[in-house]
């Protein structure tokens, strides 16, 4: 095992909170109100009941094989050679993920922030940090990620706090006003952002101690960072309203912006920033980390860490020649994004799912064994 390290199910639960609000929380609400405009906050309630579905195959894959990561049993049920080669699409979606996250950081710190430094330079800076972090191993992640949580929590709660009296009930009205349809499309376009990339976890389940509680930590990161991003784009429509909402590249940074208490406390958007910065750096982390593991698993090394490097450099090259500017990025995540994660994220682990069953219930014996518990 490639992997020495263990975590925890409440380690995980934590993990997967911070996975999921990730780098959503700046660019979903603007993604969500583009299409459902004032339906915006009821479309990512919609995506999350969806998306149970996805956390129930995920979990059930895991349940199959539950000390092999996904490379492992992906070679298992397909065989070899098939089996290497969808593990490497599996790679592929995962890295790209990891290089638009890259890029996603290089844009918002030269647009917003760092505005006269290059973007080449903020991008080296942050994957050389991520790269650490990976050198480190999984437990050293997880242990970091639940350090910052109750600041990133305490963040959160302090933006709503300050913008309650910015709140407009107003700005969510009509309801529905446009029927259901613009609600069920903003739904479908947000389930690969970030729903559908939660299927990296399955990298990092066999190394849970207790797995037994793993599935229930599973629903409940996921249901609730997916709380917390519905709550951020109903926060965005409330006090931006929808048209403002979906014309800003990052809304909940312009949020920040509005907070005006008294004459001492104003646009303190550096809370936006900090949670951004914490939550995006954990799901590059993380995606990185996966690549690597599956890439060594799939060449057979002994070691991942030997991949880092050139994986890294590898990250920084695409990201930088992908997408020539923002827009551009936003019309590949708006119209592509969903369906191709729905292929690699839903479509594969799904056909794993009913072949590993298949497979296993054909064993000899396992038939025998369902005889004698009758």
């Amino acid at each position: 095992m490639l992997e020495k390290g263990k975590i925890n199910a409440g380690e995980f639960h934590i993990l997967v909170i911070v996975y999921t609000i990730g780098s959503s929380i700046l660019v979903s609400p603007s993604l969500l109100a583009s299409i459902a405009e004032q339906d915006a906050w009821i479309a990512s309630i919609l995506a999350i009941i969806i998306s149970l579905s996805f956390i129930f195959v995920y979990n059930h894959l895991a349940s199959l094989y539950p000390e092999m990561t996904f490379i492992e049993y992906n070679e298992k049920i397909l065989g070899k050679w098939v089996g290497k080669i969808t593990s490497l699409q599996y790679i592929y979606f995962f890295f790209y993920l990891s290089s638009e996250l890259l890029r996603e950081i290089g844009d918002f710190f030269t647009t917003q922030i760092l505005v006269e430094t290059p973007l080449q330079i903020v991008m080296i800076m942050f994957v050389v940090v991520s790269l650490l972090g990976v050198r480190l191993g999984l437990e050293v992640i997880c242990r970091t990620a639940v350090i910052f949580f109750p600041w990133t929590i305490g963040l959160i709660f302090l933006l709503f706090l300050f913008l309650i009296p910015e709140i407009k009930i107003e700005n969510i009205q009509p309801m529905l006003g446009e029927g259901l349809k613009p609600t069920l499309k903003g739904a479908y376009h947000i389930l690969g952002l970030p729903y559908l990339e939660l299927a990296i976890f399955l990298m990092i389940k066999p190394y849970i101690t207790d797995k037994e509680k793993t599935k229930k930590a599973f629903y409940l990161g996921f249901i609730t960072g997916g709380l917390i991003l519905s709550s951020i784009a109903a926060l965005s429509i409330f006090v931006l309203d929808p048209a403002t909402t979906a014309r800003q590249a990052y809304p909940s940074y312009i949020l920040g912006k509005k907070i005006s208490i008294g004459d001492f406390l104003e646009r303190i958007e550096v809370i936006v920033a900090i949670i951004w910065f914490f939550t995006i750096y954990f799901k590059l982390t993380i995606s990185f980390y996966g690549i690597s593991l599956g890439l060594a698993q799939v060449l057979e090394l002994k070691d991942y860490k030997i991949l880092l490097f050139p994986l890294a450099f590898l990250i920084i090259s695409f990201a930088i020649f992908t997408h020539p500017n923002i827009v551009h990025f936003r019309q590949f995540v708006l119209k592509a994004w969903t369906p191709y994660s729905l292929t690699v994220c839903l479509f594969l682990p799904l056909l794993l799912l009913v072949i590993g069953k298949i497979k296993k219930n054909k064993r000899p014996g396992h038939s025998d064994a369902h005889t004698r518990s009758q």
